[in-house]
């Protein structure tokens, strides 16, 4: 059930219901929100405000274990192109920091089975079992092999003999957007 304007500004500690009603006419305005008139609990989310299903973690760095990790919603301040096949992964790891992804990003994933060269790409390693691992890494098709390239100095790349690639690897997706969430500590006073 939707909270009322008052709700909102007991939760956030502001008394004036016409400055929670200012706010959320903004949200409206922008698409964030709809709200039905002459309804105290009118307020209802548009697909826009849905955001992108995060679905798990993925290695910047060794592939680690897939393990689903569903439920969470990224909402995104930018329009990404939203098509059923977006996701989000949270990133773990520092293989990429030299292109700007650092432990704790976002990064969102368009699905797909093909890339390019160069493409950030989130390769998975089908082990035998049902989940396999999972890196995130940028992708080389060279002569005999594929490349994962990290995109960061201190680390070497994934060298993948083609024969092997075809056999027991897969792209899940390319990078679209990268998101990072900053948390400020206030200072008391």
């Amino acid at each position: 059930m939707p909270p009322t304007n008052r709700e909102i500004g007991h939760e956030l500690g502001i008394t004036s219901t016409g400055h929670i009603s200012h706010h959320l006419s903004m949200l409206e305005k922008h698409g964030w929100i709809t709200r039905e008139p002459g309804k105290s609990r009118g307020i209802k989310l548009t697909t826009r405000s849905e955001g992108i299903p995060v679905i798990g973690t993925i290695a910047a760095g060794v592939p680690l274990d897939i393990f689903p990790d569903g439920g969470h919603i990224l909402v995104l301040h930018q329009p990404v192109a939203q098509e059923e096949a977006v996701y989000a992964l949270r990133v773990k790891g520092r293989s990429m920091i030299e292109d700007a992804i650092c432990d704790g990003d976002y990064v969102v994933i368009q699905s797909q089975h093909t890339c390019q060269n160069g493409d950030i790409v989130v390769a998975t390693h089908v082990q035998g079992g049902v989940s396999g691992s999972a890196t995130l890494k940028r992708f080389f098709q060279e002569r005999d092999q594929v490349r994962l390239q990290p995109a960061n100095s201190e680390m070497e790349p994934l060298l993948i003999p083609k024969s092997e690639w075809d056999r027991e690897w897969q792209i899940q997706g390319k990078v679209i957007a990268i998101c990072r969430q900053y948390s400020i500590a206030m200072a008391s006073s």
